[in-house]
């Protein structure tokens, strides 16, 4: 299994109960999972301890046979190997499309980082806007810069959080099916965060529902959604 998460368990600080209680799930290579759930389930918690933004209290994960967090050992976020596309999709305002990509290819020469920019830029079909600015790109222009952005360093795996909140409705679906697209033809292991069944239908290829911090059903999108 590339992906194994066991056993584990978080509390915020001032927090009378445990966020994510006894999480446990495998992932295979290449799989789309969406953890869906209502506003304070856990499911971005459990996007912050598989990226390592927070430390669980116990449980172990491991990505393609890699221990990247149990009893003994935290690697630390960029030491992962996972990119990850935030819900304000978190674009630097002051530097162009071309700059966001670049910035996270820090063991790259030029050449490398430029081919690489070319890559992504091709993949997420943006290459006439790398000279722009975020403020001059749309909602879905914006979240496909972010996605190529942690695309770029080719992560292992890709965390997404809730990728869809920001669009409106007629957008959203587009983007669905590019976001598939793009994912499917790179092969990367994803798992993303929504509070909407129609994005776990339309994406996922197993969903987990997520209800205060517990796992209650997992299996791909006709088996939960029937």
């Amino acid at each position: 299994m590339f992906i194994e998460i066991k056993g584990l368990k978080f509390k915020y600080k001032n927090s009378q109960e445990e966020t994510i209680k006894d999480f446990t799930l495998d992932i295979k290579k290449g799989e789309i999972i969406s953890i869906l759930g209502q506003s304070g389930s856990g499911k971005s918690t459990v996007l912050r301890l598989v990226s390592g933004l927070e430390v669980p209290s116990s449980g172990t994960i491991k990505i393609d046979n890699r221990v990247i967090v149990d009893n003994n050992t935290f690697l630390f976020p960029e030491k992962r190997g996972i990119g990850m596309v935030f819900q304000d999709y978190a674009l630097f305002p002051h530097m162009t499309v071309e700059g966001n990509i670049k910035f996270g290819l820090k063991n790259m020469d030029k050449k490398e980082k430029n081919k690489r920019l070319e890559e992504v830029l091709d993949l997420v079909n943006l290459k006439e806007f790398k000279d722009r600015y975020p403020y001059e790109l749309s909602g879905g222009q914006q979240q496909r810069v972010a996605l190529a952005r942690a695309l770029a360093p080719k992560p292992s795996l890709l965390l997404l959080d809730e990728p869809f909140s920001n669009l409106d409705a007629d957008l959203q679906i587009e983007i669905r099916e590019e976001l598939k697209k793009i994912i499917k033809q790179t092969g990367i292991t994803s798992i993303f965060v929504t509070h909407d069944r129609d994005d776990s239908k339309a994406l996922a290829d197993r969903v987990v529902i997520l209800e205060n911090g517990q796992i209650i059903n997992v299996g791909n999108p006709k088996e939960v959604f029937g």
